[in-house]
Order: structure tokens, then sequence, then C-alpha cells
């Protein structure tokens, strides 16, 4: 039986909750309210144990980028031992998404492997269960709109891109 941790916090982004598996992150959710996060995380959070100590590197990097002091979250690793081939591709491929830019639904089926594979893109951004850290916040439609955003809507969606791109122009500079 795999036996998950878990924590919860707030962040000046929204309120965050982390479930892990001993292979890595199962799930980052973002979400205005805790009861919302909580939702997020189940059902595997019902048999999880609360365990700050055991994600602390984590939380303190999902923080600093929250509060602006950190671009890069590729220093932390995820289980998807679940998931299907083509979920995992694109969900790779998005994590290569330079903080603060953009890319379509297209340029991630097509780096998937996958280029007439569009909206299955777009299927694997919208069941993404790693917010901030599978960005897909970064993702776009080809006519420039934002699309969708599960991590607590469009608003935060554009906060998100707005202050990477703030931060990535202060270490540029």
């Amino acid at each position: 039986m795999v036996r998950f941790k878990y924590d919860l916090f707030e962040t000046p982004i929204g309120w965050i909750g982390l479930l892990a598996s001993d292979k890595g992150l199962r799930k980052c959710a973002l979400k205005p309210t805790p009861d919302q996060v909580m939702t997020e995380l189940s059902p595997e959070v019902d048999e999880a144990e609360q365990d700050e100590e055991a994600l602390a590197h984590i939380r303190r990097t999902l923080e600093e980028y929250s509060c602006g002091d950190r671009v890069s979250l590729d220093d932390i690793t995820l289980d998807t031992s679940d998931v299907t081939p083509f979920f995992g591709l694109a969900w790779e491929a998005c994590r290569r998404i330079p903080a603060g830019e953009t890319r379509s639904y297209k340029w991630l089926a097509i780096q998937a492997g996958h280029p007439n594979a569009p909206r299955a893109a777009g299927q694997a951004m919208a069941r993404n269960r790693f917010a901030l850290i599978v960005p897909c916040h970064r993702v776009i439609a080809s006519d420039g709109g934002l699309g969708g955003y599960g991590g607590g809507g469009l608003g935060v969606k554009k906060r998100l891109l707005d202050m990477e791109r703030a931060n990535t122009a202060k270490t540029r500079d």
C-alpha cells in the first residue's frame, strides 16, 4: 500500500496543498481556500498523514516562488507513475517553458510527439495535478487568448505570468 504525506499552507497567490508518495510529489493544488485544496487532493489525502517536515523542501520552494524570489521549480521530483505516456510527455514539455513565457497547445502537442493532438494537449493541461510545478498557466490558445486555468481562474493565471515576467526581468538586469 502506498503511504501518502501531505501539507497545506497559505501563500500570497493562494492556498497550496501538497500530496507526496515515496516516489515524489503526487499532487500540488492551488486554490483560493483550504477546503478547495483538500477537495483537489482527494481521495488520496483521506489516507494521508500530514507531515510538514517531509515536504519542507517543496513547501519552501513554492513559498519562494509565490513571493517572487524564485522562477524555477525544476528541482521538484514528480510521481507520474499512474499517468498515460502522452500526459507525462505533455507535462514534461510544459515544464520546459521558460518562466514568464507562453506557448500554445499546438506547440505542446508537437513537443509531446503528437503534432496533430493540440486538443489532447489541452486535456493534459486541464487534468494537470501539479499546479505551478507543471506550469500550465504558461500555455495559451493559438490566438493569444489565455484560455482557462483551474488553479484559481484567469485572474490568477494572468497574475502568475505577470509575476514571472517581472521576476525574470529582474534576474536579467
